[in-house]
């Protein structure tokens, strides 16, 4: 049997959500998987991605160390930046001894391929801390590995992203329906969520990138590291190499996945519902087929209004 964990990362700010939505996910997943590797930022980003990092490390420490008790799968690693470490892993992904800690935004870089790394087994389910889980398939797994071990150009593959769509279409993403139902090729990597096959970076190593003009200027600007997201590193390496992604339901109910775009005060408060409704798979018709929470299962008003007025001011600011 093919040994695979699952692999979730965590920073003190997201223990808003985390505190609900971690037990949400490990039941998704722990009939399914050998362990749980939960994987904790030590290491404070600058801007948004390090907002409430300090306030929030003791309570997202005392959350883990709950679900360790509870869940006997269950195992704390903290990201470890000492040197030693940090070539270790950047040797094993990019054949370097360098890997930024941040990316160009200020974001998680070196922590997503460190929780692959020490996650200890070949297959690891890769998933954010705000990812809802549908569908509650306790097959969904072994199938994945079956597609890996039935096509030797499969890199990644994921739940079917949204709830499935009666016309079994994918919105707002390019992607290609495959044969069976419910399946299909993507052509580029999300690290929101995503089963990998860690024997690709032992035949081949990834390249790390900078994105363009503006994005380093605004980098170097903000002082973060000048370097592309994972997930764009990640895609290049797919398509430089004629490797495969694809997301498929599955058998039975299936599994699938839901995304936040925003945060606001009715999300948080409204978490333990909308948990219940996405186990239920409860949610409004026009959330089939998508993969980010639409505005009729969460209204996002606020929280979009709150970003029009910052890019406002930030383009005043620009001119």
């Amino acid at each position: 049997m093919i040994k695979c964990n699952l692999q979730i990362n965590l920073a003190p700010n997201d223990y808003p959500h985390a505190r609900l939505m971690l037990s949400h996910q490990i039941d998704a997943f722990i009939n399914q998987v050998d362990e749980v590797v939960l994987v904790l930022d030590t290491h404070q980003s600058k801007g948004r991605f390090g907002q409430n990092w300090v306030e929030n490390r003791e309570n997202i420490e005392t959350l883990i160390d709950g679900l360790s008790k509870r869940y006997d799968k269950v195992r704390l690693v903290e990201v470890d930046y000492s040197p030693s470490v940090m070539t270790t892993v950047a040797d094993y992904f990019f054949g370097k001894k360098f890997i930024p800690k941040k990316d160009h935004r200020g974001g998680p870089f070196y922590a997503y391929f460190y929780g692959l790394f020490i996650s200890g087994s070949r297959f690891v389910l890769h998933l954010d801390s705000d990812i809802f889980i549908g569908g509650r398939s306790e097959k969904w797994i072994r199938e994945a590995c079956e597609l890996f071990a039935t096509n030797d150009r499969l890199f990644t593959c994921s739940p079917l992203p949204g709830p499935p769509h009666p016309e079994q279409v994918l919105i707002g993403q390019v992607a290609e329906p495959l044969t069976d139902p419910y399946y299909f090729r993507l052509k580029g990597i999300s690290t929101r969520i995503f089963l990998i096959d860690l024997e690709f970076f032992k035949k081949h190593k990834l390249t790390l990138t900078h994105p363009g003009v503006r994005a380093l200027i605004k980098a170097s600007i903000r002082k973060h590291p000048t370097y592309d997201l994972p997930e764009d590193i990640l895609s290049a390496y797919m398509h430089s190499w004629g490797l495969e992604r694809i997301d498929f339901l599955g058998t039975g109910k299936g599994l699938w996945s839901l995304h936040p775009p925003y945060r606001n005060e009715l999300f948080y408060n409204s978490l333990p519902e909308l948990i219940a409704r996405v186990n239920e798979n409860n949610l409004h018709p026009s959330q089939d087929g998508f993969y980010d929470i639409v505005d009729e299962v969460c209204d996002w008003t606020d929280a979009k209004e709150k970003l029009k007025k910052n890019r406002w001011w930030k383009k005043m600011f620009s001119t």
